[in-house]
C-alpha cells in the first residue's frame, strides 16, 4: 500500500483526534458544540461539584426553589390581592445569575470560606434572581468575591482581587457551557456581579458571534460607572459588539442603570452613565412594577400583610435623567403605607442601589420575557 492508503482503524484514530482538537477549540470559544463522545470524558472542572451553587437545576439544595415568593399587591384604592409565584416547570432558556458584594470587610480580599458566607448570599439572591424561576431555569455560582474594602485599592479591576473574584466566576460559566451546550440564556448581575459579568463579557463574548447569538440580554444592574458607552451612543467605549438595548425584541444588548431618588444628591459622574429604562423597553413607559422582600429596611409592610413579599403597581415611575442616573419618584401619595424612594434611599444610607432590582423588578421580569420570545 502507498502513503496515499490508510486502514479503517487509522481514519478512525485520525477522525477521533480531529473532533477531540475541535471539541478543545469550541469550549475555548465557549461554543462547547461537538457531539463527539469525547466532550463527555473532559474532566469536569472545579464547578462540577454542586456544592459550589447556590441555585442549579437539579441539585440537592436549589436556593432560588426554597423561598415563598407569595406576593401582596397594594392597589391605587389600597385594596389587597395576593398573587402566587410559579415556578416554570420547562422554561425554554435559563438565567446565569451574580451577586452582588455580600462581603462588607473594610480590608482588601476575597471571601474564602463559601460556606460561612452563603447566608450572606442568600439575601440578594432572594431580593435579584429567585424570582426568574418564573422564567428560566437559575444558575447562581459562588465564587470568592472582592470584600468591599477592595473597591479602595487603586486600579482595583487589574488586581489580584478582582482576579481571584472573576476566575470564579469564569470557571463556573465555563461549567454551564459544557453542561448547556445549546440554550440559550440571560445573564443577571448586581453592583459586584454587574461588574463580573462585564468582564466575562468583554473575555468571552465581545469577539465571539457564535456565543451572542446565544445571549438573550445582558442584565448588568448597578455598574457604578464600570460601563462605559459614550454620551447619545449605544455602542463604543467598553463595548462595539454588545450595544445597550434600545427595543424590547433587541437580543445579545445589555440593559444597565443606577436608580436614585428624584431631587435627591447624587455623585456627579465624568460622563452621562448608560440607561436604559426597562419601563419603556417592556411596554409601561416611565410607570414601575415593584416588587420588594420583607426584609428590605425602610420597606414598612402595612397591617394584614402575611406574605413575604409586596408590591405596589403604578406607584412609581422612572426616568433616565441627563447624567445617566435612573431616577424613581413617586405618583400616589395616598397609598397605604407612603413609600417614597426619597425615604428608603435615607434609610439605605444615602443610596437606592440596594433597591436597584426592587424598584424595577416586574418591568425586568416583562422585558426579559420578551427579549426571549424574540430570539431567532
Amino acid at each position: 500500500m502507498t502513503g496515499l492508503h490508510m486502514s479503517e482503524r487509522s481514519r478512525t484514530m485520525i477522525s477521533r483526534l480531529f473532533c477531540r482538537t475541535a471539541c478543545a477549540v469550541l469550549l475555548c470559544l465557549g461554543l462547547a458544540g461537538c457531539s463527539d463522545s469525547s466532550d463527555r470524558s473532559k474532566p469536569p472542572g472545579p464547578y462540577a461539584a454542586d456544592d459550589l451553587w447556590l441555585c442549579k437545576p437539579g441539585i440537592a439544595e436549589d436556593r432560588c426553589l426554597q423561598l415563598d415568593l407569595t406576593t401582596t399587591h397594594i392597589f391605587e384604592d389600597n385594596s389587597q390581592v395576593v398573587f402566587q409565584h410559579e415556578v416554570a416547570l420547562d422554561p425554554e432558556y435559563d438565567c446565569f445569575y451574580v451577586y452582588p458584594t455580600v462581603d462588607q470587610r473594610s480590608d482588601p480580599g476575597n471571601m474564602q470560606d463559601l460556606v460561612a458566607g452563603e447566608e450572606l448570599m442568600l439575601r440578594p439572591l432572594y431580593n435579584q434572581a429567585a424570582r426568574f424561576t418564573s422564567l428560566c431555569k437559575v444558575f447562581a455560582p459562588k465564587y470568592r468575591q472582592m470584600t468591599i474594602g477592595s473597591y479602595a485599592v487603586e486600579d482595583v479591576r487589574n488586581s489580584e482581587f478582582f482576579a481571584t473574584a472573576f476566575a470564579d466566576v469564569d470557571e463556573a460559566f465555563a461549567q454551564y457551557l459544557l453542561e448547556n451546550p445549546r440554550r440559550n440564556f440571560v445573564l443577571l448581575g448586581h453592583s459586584q456581579g454587574s461588574h463580573m459579568l462585564l468582564e466575562l463579557l468583554a473575555q468571552r463574548f465581545e469577539n465571539n458571534a457564535q456565543l451572542r447569538e446565544r445571549l438573550i440580554s445582558a442584565l448588568v444592574i448597578g455598574p457604578v460607572g464600570w460601563l462605559e458607552v459614550p454620551p447619545g451612543e449605544v455602542a463604543g467605549g467598553s463595548f462595539d459588539n454588545l450595544p445597550l438595548c434600545t427595543h424590547a425584541t433587541d437580543n445579545a444588548c445589555i440593559v444597565a442603570y443606577d436608580t436614585n431618588a428624584e431631587g435627591v444628591a447624587r455623585p456627579e459622574p465624568d460622563q452621562a452613565l448608560p440607561c436604559t429604562d426597562p419601563t419603556r423597553l417592556g411596554g409601561a413607559p416611565g410607570i414601575l412594577e415593584n416588587m420588594f422582600y420583607n426584609d428590605q429596611e425602610g420597606i414598612p409592610f402595612p397591617p394584614g400583610v402575611e406574605t413575604g413579599w409586596i408590591a405596589w403597581p403604578a406607584m412609581h415611575t422612572a426616568n433616565c435623567d441627563s447624567d445617566g442616573y435612573l431616577s424613581i419618584d413617586t405618583v400616589q401619595q395616598d397609598r397605604e403605607p407612603t413609600v417614597t424612594p426619597q425615604v428608603v434611599q435615607l434609610f439605605l444610607g444615602g443610596s437606592l442601589h440596594q433597591a436597584d432590582y426592587n424598584y424595577t423588578l416586574g418591568d425586568l421580569l416583562r422585558l426579559v420575557s420578551i427579549q426571549a420570545d424574540s430570539m431567532p
